[in-house]
């Protein structure tokens, strides 16, 4: 549990680095609102799940949702490579509050709600949403 949450922090992080944008950025910046949302209603889901089929579920669409913007947050990467490994110093200030927002609004969240799929981990519609989960997971690196 914890090794995903390490891997689903920094994937956070370099999505917000690499997937923001404003100006020069405006396609990463509308791609990254769009993963702000998504970890928005991942996180609003799971901490309004109260059985393993409300997790799932929960689990599932984050995958579904993400999976879709592989190919255009990979473009991106390509599109604006300086984005990689920029410092905070080195982000526009027109992108930090999107990430402010995810650092500061969404991931204690985040690791909040992740918590929930642990107590649910043994069930089987649960394990298979995690499996899946996993995967979108290793193709977003």
């Amino acid at each position: 549990m914890k090794k995903w949450v390490f891997f689903l922090t920094l994937v956070v992080f370099v999505f917000g680095l690499t997937a923001c944008g404003g100006g020069k950025y405006a396609d990463a910046k509308k791609l990254m609102e769009k993963q702000v949302q998504v970890f928005e209603n991942f996180v609003n889901g799971l901490d309004k799940a109260e059985n393993a089929e409300a997790v799932a579920a929960a689990l599932n669409n984050f995958s579904d949702e993400m999976k879709s913007m592989v190919p255009q947050m990979k473009a991106i990467q390509e599109k604006y490579p300086e984005l990689d490994n920029a410092a905070d110093e080195d982000i526009p200030a027109e992108l930090k509050p999107l990430i402010e927002k995810l650092e500061k609004e969404i991931m204690p969240k985040f690791m909040s709600a992740m918590m929930k799929i642990g107590q649910y981990a043994d069930d089987p519609v649960v394990k298979e949403a995690n499996e899946k989960f996993q995967q979108t997971m290793s193709e977003l690196r």
